[in-house]
């Protein structure tokens, strides 16, 4: 089977690259090794960043209608009781979208396939693992296994967007440098109404060993409480554990009604490269980051924006294959540069608090922030270093 582009990896940034691609007149077939969208709890909160790219993709409408947009999010330090909040109304008149999205992955997800539906240069194809890659001077090949047995997918580029177990990114012969830290993250839904408790619809927990993200993606809920624990403890304990963070975080006599949950490790890491021939990768593929600061999916997406353009110039002949190296030097650095450290600061702050001299010293630099809009404004803004220029017009060294 010959196409332009396949896909390995049917997640939200596997299908909106598939998107931008099919808008763009390139063939593209996605494949994805689950039977269908992935339902477990993973990411819900979407950076204000990346609104405008949805609305151009036509997808923000049908995502605010379903999810929840948030004007604001606090750090809360949970053994005093401070709180500190963001107020994204400081951007109103730089940013024509100055909210973050509270909205389920999977949701997300089948807003994105409504849209692949309808359009006749793009498939999906379920239930589909990909096994290996052999590329050539012409074009590669991704060799997979599916419904019905082992098949060959031709076509002229491949991207790699299949995770941070990326069977592309070992098939080229990637490393994967960086750390895994040592606890998990367990990501609860609850039905369970935390603004009844005092809890603000998006908040980070500051507390050395009740750290948490909450947020709520729904009205009234349900709630999304997302808490880390040491990874020397057994996997298949999590669930017999659950009663007893929530007892040391709620009140005695309330109950969490735990509705469904997800845990994984945290890393940060990247790979050497995000090209090697005609394959790419991008989103958690090429690099992973601790979700502490919503910078990780964000970062997705903007690979996503800078590849979709780079590489529908090289397959409609408007540009030579040299801009894809160019896509990997330059949103390689943006993770170094920004998405990493940002998320690894916010992490050490939110779950490992333990140093009490270095905790007042991060508070008051927040309490100064978020004391002054001006302040406030300009570290607010500094997410606009996710996005890249275009790689078509610019042409500066990395």
């Amino acid at each position: 089977m010959t196409g332009d582009v396949t896909v390995v990896g049917g997640g939200p940034i596997g299908l909106v690259t598939a998107l931008g691609l099919a808008e763009a007149g390139v063939g593209v077939t996605v494949l994805e090794a689950a039977s269908s969208v992935v339902r477990a709890p993973r990411t819900m909160l979407f950076h204000w960043s990346i609104m405008d790219e949805l609305d151009r993709l036509g997808l923000l409408e049908a995502s605010t209608a379903v999810g929840l947009p948030q004007r604001s999010w606090s750090f809360k330090v949970a053994r005093t009781g401070e709180e500190l909040m963001f107020d994204l109304s400081v951007l109103d008149d730089v940013v024509a979208h100055p909210y973050t999205l509270h909205l389920g992955q999977d949701e997300l997800s089948e807003i994105i396939l409504t849209r692949l539906a309808a359009m006749s240069n793009v498939r999906v194809e379920w239930d589909t693992s990909a096994r290996a890659l052999q590329q050539d001077a012409d074009g590669c090949t991704v060799s997979a296994v599916g419904p019905d047995g082992e098949r060959d997918y031709r076509s002229s580029w491949v991207i790699g967007a299949d995770g941070a177990h990326s069977i592309i990114r070992r098939q080229l012969g990637l490393s994967f440098p960086g750390l895994t830290w040592p606890q998990r993250f367990v990501a609860t839904n609850l039905g369970l109404d935390l603004s009844t408790l005092g809890y603000a619809p998006s908040t980070a927990i500051i507390d050395p060993h009740h750290g948490a993200l909450v947020a709520r993606f729904g009205e009234p809920g349900p709630w999304r409480y997302t808490y880390a624990e040491s990874l020397t403890l057994p996997d298949d304990g999590i669930a017999d554990r659950m009663p007893e963070v929530f007892r040391a975080s709620l009140p005695d006599d309330v109950h969490p009604q735990v509705m469904a949950w997800a845990a994984f490790r945290m890393h940060q890491r990247v790979a050497d490269r995000f090209r090697v021939g005609r394959a790419m990768l991008l989103g958690d593929s090429a690099h992973v980051t601790n979700p502490s600061s919503g910078y990780g999916v964000a970062g997705g997406f903007f690979d996503s924006v800078s590849l979709v353009e780079a590489l529908a110039a090289v397959v409609h002949r408007d540009a030579g294959d040299e801009v894809l190296d160019r896509y990997s030097a330059v949103r390689r650095q943006v993770f170094t540069e920004v998405s990493s450290p940002v998320s690894t600061e916010q992490k050490q702050l939110i779950f490992d608090a333990d140093d009490p001299l270095r905790l007042e010293a991060d508070l008051q630099r927040y309490r100064e922030i978020t004391s002054d809009r001006t302040l406030m404004r300009q570290y607010l803004l500094a997410g606009r270093q996710l996005r890249s220029e275009s790689l078509l017009t610019s042409h500066q060294p990395v």
